[in-house]
Formats: structure tokens, C-alpha cells, sequence
């Protein structure tokens, strides 16, 4: 029988707070950012992305970053 009780492992994500994500992804539309610091924005995210990829990162966190550069780029991209 399964023990949905059960103690989990930490995870990265514990103290991680998602309104910042939301914050990220709505506040050039709120503060109408020009075309140029969009672009400036999704480059650097791009990079973190590649960057967390290349670490030796656990799975999630690498997931996380290509997830949130994957918004917004369909939230912004051309």
C-alpha cells in the first residue's frame, strides 16, 4: 500500500517564490518596454538558460530556466 505521507526530498524549488516568474513575464507589458529592451531581456534569459544547461544543476532547475525562456518568447518574441 502506498503512503502518500510520506517525507519528501527537498527540492529545488522550495523557496522558490513563482510570483517572481509572473513578474517577470508581465512587467515590460506593464511599464511598456521598447522593442530594444524586450529584446535586451530575452537575450540575457536565453543566456541564463544556456548557462543552467551547461552547470551540473539538478534536472529541475535546468527545466525551469528553458521553461520561463520558452514563455517569454511566446510571450514576446517576433
Amino acid at each position: 500500500m502506498l503512503n502518500y505521507n510520506y517525507h519528501m526530498a527537498p527540492s529545488f524549488f522550495d523557496d522558490y517564490d513563482l510570483h517572481d516568474d509572473r513578474e517577470l513575464l508581465t512587467l515590460p507589458r506593464l511599464q511598456k518596454w521598447s522593442g530594444k529592451q524586450i529584446h535586451h531581456l530575452l537575450e540575457d534569459m536565453r543566456k541564463q538558460a544556456e548557462l543552467a544547461n551547461s552547470l551540473n544543476i539538478p534536472m529541475e532547475a535546468k527545466a525551469h530556466y528553458r521553461d520561463l525562456f520558452t514563455r517569454l518568447i511566446k510571450t514576446y518574441g517576433h
